[in-house]
């Protein structure tokens, strides 16, 4: 996973110094990075640095919408690197090949073709088109980027962060429509009652559509399953001896079936044609 090390910053900070204000504000404004207050350093009169510090003032890092908002920030710098490169401009194939290494070196996936930088390849990946049915998918954010970090490392914790997306996922949707749910609620709960406000239940598919019903009731059938794995080997819960049998295998299986639900649920609730919007109208 990406991490914003002094060297990153360095690398932006150097890129920037010969880049026009105005360009500066384009490359934060249009990743909607707000300008911060003043941020003048003694033995540094750089404006444009100062300008940076201003934008990079208003981000918290460890917050995941703002990474990758930053993220994409660098993204935006790569492209017109490779750009000036390809027309023979700018620092040539040294400067790019240096922003290639370096961010990969600190975590960062970079597409060589388009220069899209992205905070790490995520095992569990969810469209930005069902991310954008919540106002904010922060919480979706961590869930993600733990996975991504665990999945190879740590199985059984990605075992027990796959549970916890599906949960989050289905409070986001319940929050979502306005509907209440119990502190407490377990999984199983949470899932029936998200299903339901979003007309995925089985039952209310038509006796017609018997395939459809079967797929729904398999969706909650894959949760239940998330659930009851995380139960015998995460680590939420005291154990006195290690379940040694789990590999990364087992964590894709799991974090695979959590994604599925997941995927359907926050599609679901961004589509402005789903059935479950003409039914409340």
């Amino acid at each position: 996973m990406g991490t914003f090390t002094p060297r990153v910053m360095r690398l932006l900070s150097d890129q920037l110094t010969g880049t026009p204000l105005r360009e500066i504000n384009a490359l934060f404004d249009d990743r909607g990075v707000v300008l911060g207050p003043e941020q003048h350093r003694e033995n540094d009169e750089s404006v444009r640095r100062e300008r940076m510090r201003r934008y990079l003032a208003t981000l918290d890092l460890g917050n995941a919408t703002d990474a990758q908002r930053l993220a994409a920030v660098l993204g935006d710098v790569l492209q017109k690197i490779i750009q000036d490169t390809a027309t023979g401009w700018g620092g040539g194939d040294g400067l790019r090949d240096k922003w290639f290494q370096i961010l990969r070196e600190d975590g960062f996936d970079v597409d060589e073709a388009n220069g899209i930088v992205r905070m790490g390849r995520a095992v569990a990946g969810l469209t930005e088109h069902a991310l954008s049915a919540l106002p904010d998918p922060q919480s979706i954010h961590d869930h993600l980027r733990r996975l991504g970090d665990s999945v190879d490392s740590d199985p059984r914790l990605a075992v027990s962060t796959a549970k916890a997306l599906i949960e989050s996922t289905a409070k986001c949707v319940l929050t979502a429509r306005e509907q209440s749910y119990s502190p407490g609620a377990k999984v199983p709960a949470l899932v029936h009652a998200a299903q339901e406000s979003l007309g995925l239940a089985p039952k209310s598919v038509s006796d017609e559509n018997r395939a459809l019903r079967q797929a729904l009731q398999s969706l909650i059938t894959l949760t239940q399953s998330v659930t009851e794995i995380r139960n015998s080997v995460g680590i939420d819960h005291g154990a006195e001896e290690v379940p040694t049998w789990v590999r990364p295998r087992h964590a894709r299986l799991v974090v695979g079936a959590a994604q599925v639900w997941c995927q359907l649920m926050l599609e679901t609730l961004a589509d402005s044609d789903a059935p479950w919007r003409r039914s409340e109208s």
